[in-house]
């Protein structure tokens, strides 16, 4: 209730010059959804239902909780959905079909890590061995299996009288490789290294610090693919990850053209911005470059995937083109709500003969 008060304060107050349906229809809906459905208040004010342009029957065919698992599980073989949700499985089928991702470095990990050329990377004497051939360069570490930016980092490779350092893209902050090998190199899963991915200037414009990246939302069937809705996820306050659980705004794209129409607070997506709130970077009205080849890495990653068929695929953008991140075979449900997408509709037609 808290939320829908807040809401509706904000509606009323006229600041976001928002034309919205009346609160007692707002009250319907909700309580038929959430009593019929199991689409509770707190989904409904992320899909920003309460604009008179979204016709009941959509919100009708969004889906539940326990509808969107048993969506995923029907259209992605549960034995297959873990390729994809290891880096380093899932950097090697990409790399496999020619789909361009970062460049890899190795995997990092005590038992089994190795680098590209087969050499390992199992030990701190290794990752200093490693670090003295990649002095001046930004690499960054990816845990195997992390979500939502857990356990990102990202340095450049600095040396002090020879031995290897590593230094905050940001905050300068020098981190000895001892001291990150003492942190890092009993991970479980292991680390991912590549070189860091530097974006293009249209992205770097709205935030620098972050690698900001497309959510881009797409399932296939019958041979043909596609694309279901994109936002362009971006970072906050220095942050070096853009993911929305870390405090991030996401910002719609208009998929005909690729234009970003606004941006938006993840835990208010009332308060819309045209530009971003701390680096005052104009989002609203830009154009995304490599829109058209955007999507079609995102397909070509999703056809990489065996009995993968719906997936929320991350892709940045460089200088030179688009960069596959990762392919998310059970993407947050609350993205359907922030590109409004339907997944009864998508359901049926993937169903059909």
């Amino acid at each position: 209730m808290k939320d829908i008060r807040r809401a509706w304060a904000h509606l009323s107050s006229g600041k976001g010059g928002h034309a919205y349906l009346p609160f007692w229809r707002q009250s319907l809906e909700m309580g038929a959804l959430f009593l019929l459905r199991g689409i509770g208040p707190g989904y409904y004010l992320q899909a920003r239902w309460w604009r008179p342009s979204v016709p009941f029957a959509d919100k009708w065919a969004h889906v539940n909780k326990k509808e969107y698992n048993a969506f995923i599980d029907r259209w992605n073989r549960r034995p297959y959905q873990k390729s994809s949700q290891h880096k380093v499985i899932e950097k090697a089928i990409l790399q496999l079909v020619g789909v361009p991702t970062p460049e890899f470095i190795g995997y990092m990990h005590a038992e089994r890590g190795a680098l590209a050329d087969g050499r390992p990377l199992r030990t701190q004497a290794d990752l200093e061995a490693l670090c003295r051939g990649l002095v001046g360069k930004k690499i960054c570490f990816k845990l195997v299996e992390g979500y939502g930016g857990a356990g990102f980092a990202a340095f450049e490779v600095g040396s002090d009288g020879g031995t290897p350092t590593l230094i905050h893209p940001t905050t300068s902050a020098v981190t000895s490789v001892a001291d990150w090998w003492s942190q890092a190199g009993g991970s479980r899963d292991g680390y991912i290294v590549e070189h860091y991915l530097p974006q293009h200037p249209v992205l770097s414009s709205i935030h620098p610090n972050s690698v900001n990246t497309l959510r881009i939302w797409l399932y296939q069937a019958r041979g043909e693919a596609r694309i279901a809705g994109a936002f362009l996820r971006v970072g906050r306050k220095g942050s070096l990850v853009d993911n929305t659980s870390s405090g991030g705004v996401f910002c719609p794209v208009e998929l005909e053209t690729g234009v970003l129409s606004y941006a938006a607070n993840a835990r208010n997506p009332l308060e819309t911005m045209d530009v971003h709130p701390d680096t005052g970077g104009q989002i609203s009205g830009v154009q995304l470059p490599y829109w058209r080849e955007c999507q079609e890495v995102a397909i070509r990653a999703l056809q990489a995937f065996p009995h993968v068929n719906v997936a929320g695929v991350d892709v940045a953008i460089a200088v030179d083109g688009p960069r596959m991140i990762e392919l998310n075979v059970r993407p947050d449900q609350i993205g359907c709500a922030r590109i409004n997408l339907p997944l009864k509709q998508v359901d049926r037609w993937m169903r059909a003969a």
